[in-house]
């Protein structure tokens, strides 16, 4: 089942098909809402890998009262909690993960390999791993959404909440690409708001990771996704995930910094 529903209520919350250095640019530069690319990854792959997701060792859960429902395989970096500790966990951790990620896709092409290597070559100064204080990021994790328990509430994510490292100085924007593993046939959709929340939603969102969906008017869009698609946005933007019915919701993530054009993406989970 294919559920798209949008409510366009100017060119800038069009979303592309393609993924290319203009839509790039144009996303980035919040000149368009979003790039959907349908059958991004092959979907029989993708559902296998889907499996050992669900049933990997190192899934756990986010630590946030409105996400605690959501597995993550591997640490995020939003869990570390600037935590010094639990930072330098996270760091130690993070190329070990790279590599156990990439293995459960052998002897195929990951399909956040394969986003890394486009968003290389498509934008005009490359891209690159992400490295706080000199130390290699994570990227790729795996999203878990267990069926009618798990959804992701109305939210935003910045990295300059995450961390003060030297790094991350004249970010400008921050995308998020979405490779769908495996997705429910009713529910596990995308909520777009493109805006940003106020002041007073940010407080209550680093607090407990999201509004209550009846707090904030209708998604500008809603999309239902398909095992292989790829969906990139701006998370600095609202957006959340309604619950799914029949089976795991499963995609793997990577957020992506934007400093302009003349300076390289910078990606990590």
């Amino acid at each position: 089942m294919t559920v798209t529903t949008q409510v366009v209520r100017s060119a800038t919350h069009q979303i592309a098909t393609e993924l290319t250095t203009d839509t790039l640019l144009k996303l980035a530069n919040r000149e368009i809402g979003a790039i959907h690319v349908r059958g991004y990854y092959p979907a029989d792959i993708a559902e296998k890998v889907a499996q050992k997701a669900i049933n990997h060792q190192a899934l756990g859960n986010y630590h946030k009262q409105h996400t605690s429902s959501v597995g993550r395989v591997y640490m995020p970096h939003i869990d570390t909690k600037w935590d010094a500790d639990l930072t330098k966990k996270y760091h130690d951790a993070a190329l070990p993960a790279i590599e156990d990620v990439r293995s459960m896709f052998h002897p195929y092409l990951s399909p956040m390999d394969r986003v890394r290597l486009e968003l290389q070559e498509l934008w005009p100064a490359g891209a690159n791993l992400l490295r706080l204080r000199e130390r290699a990021c994570f990227v790729g994790a795996f999203r878990v959404f267990q069926p009618t328990t798990s959804e992701f509430y109305p939210h935003n994510d910045a990295i300059d909440q995450e961390s003060d490292a030297p790094e991350i100085e004249g970010v400008l924007n921050q995308l998020v690409a979405n490779i769908y593993l495996q997705v429910p046939d009713e529910g596990g959709n995308l909520q777009l708001w493109q805006r940003e929340p106020t002041p007073e939603e940010t407080k209550v969102i680093l607090d407990v990771e999201g509004l209550e969906p009846d707090s904030v008017e209708a998604p500008v869009h809603e999309i239902h996704p398909e095992a292989g698609d790829l969906i990139i946005f701006s998370p600095r933007m609202l957006h959340a995930v309604t619950r799914g019915h029949g089976k795991h919701r499963v995609g793997a993530a990577a957020f992506i910094a934007s400093k302009g054009s003349r300076e390289p993406l910078l990606y990590w989970s």
